[in-house]
């Protein structure tokens, strides 16, 4: 992948390069407007936030990369707390800790995206892992000083959803992370989250499956589920940890995103149940 270029970054209409120098004002108005929005749904889009031919070139890379051969197709199932079953005699089988879920899709970790040959592609941990700018922004955003994952594998990844994926419902294992996507399917992969749900769900003895089963049961919480219109180009801030989430079946295209992982504390890597589940490492 190729170094760093200022020019991938959308930054006429998101001034994070200013926070330094805000002299108009447009840094701070962004970033309020951020602050609201993560404190209201723990979620923050940013359409556009990558420039067309930034989005074009890591695309291709990446597409080129499947093309080879290259990433861990995982389809597996897991709980909805992505940890292993609880084998309790006390939960039913249904128990949120319990239940397996079918999720599929294949993974190309960080080690292979940097080893990609494609050089005109830009360089993730430059462009966003270590750019001042970005963890700034993001650290403001979620109001506490956030750390790059520094896992081999997890820190970054591409996840391309062919006809048939999806990722059923879960809570990340780590506390923050942001998406960026690259190509939305044509039908179906739709991104669902149910804001700051984690201790509801907790609390249910049966997992509930169905979308609109799952409306009715948080209504009483004042909780809607969300479904963002996510286009190539946009980039996301998400508590993933806290709040219930799925992509829903792709079933026409391919969506393909770039998860990239921070954490409040720094030299998080993901656990062995993880990186096993889902990247494929023994």
């Amino acid at each position: 992948m190729a170094s760093k270029d200022t020019n991938y970054i959308n930054y006429s209409k998101y001034p994070i390069d200013q926070f330094e120098n805000d002299v108009d004002g447009k840094y701070n108005y962004l970033l309020q407007n951020s602050i609201k929005q993560i404190n209201c749904d723990g979620f923050v889009s940013l359409p556009s936030f990558l420039l067309p031919d930034a989005v074009d070139k890591l695309t291709a890379c990446i597409l080129k990369l499947e093309e080879d051969g290259v990433g861990f197709y995982s389809s597996d199932s897991h709980n909805v707390f992505l940890d292993a079953d609880d084998q309790s005699d006390a939960m039913s089988p249904l128990h949120p800790r319990r239940i397996q879920l079918d999720s599929s899709k294949l993974i190309i970790n960080a080690s292979d995206l940097l080893l990609a040959k494609e050089a005109q592609a830009p360089n993730l941990d430059e462009l966003f892992m270590s750019q001042r700018s970005v963890l700034n922004f993001i650290s403001s955003v979620m109001q506490t000083k956030l750390y790059p994952s520094t896992d081999p594998y997890g820190k970054f990844y591409a996840n391309i959803f062919r006809e048939g994926d999806g990722l059923n419902y879960h809570f990340d294992r780590s506390e923050y992370s942001i998406s960026l996507i690259l190509q939305p399917s044509e039908e179906g992969g739709e991104f669902q989250f149910l804001p700051n749900s984690r201790t509801i769900v907790e609390g249910w003895d049966e997992m509930i499956l169905d979308i609109d089963d799952i409306a009715e049961a948080v209504a009483p919480h004042s909780l809607e589920m969300k479904r963002p219109k996510l286009a190539a180009g946009d980039l996301y801030l998400f508590r993933g940890q806290n709040s219930l989430h799925r992509v829903s079946e792709i079933t026409k295209g391919k969506r393909i995103n770039i998860i990239l992982t921070f954490n409040t504390e720094p030299d998080v890597r993901l656990n062995h149940y993880t990186l096993q589940k889902f990247f494929g490492v023994i």
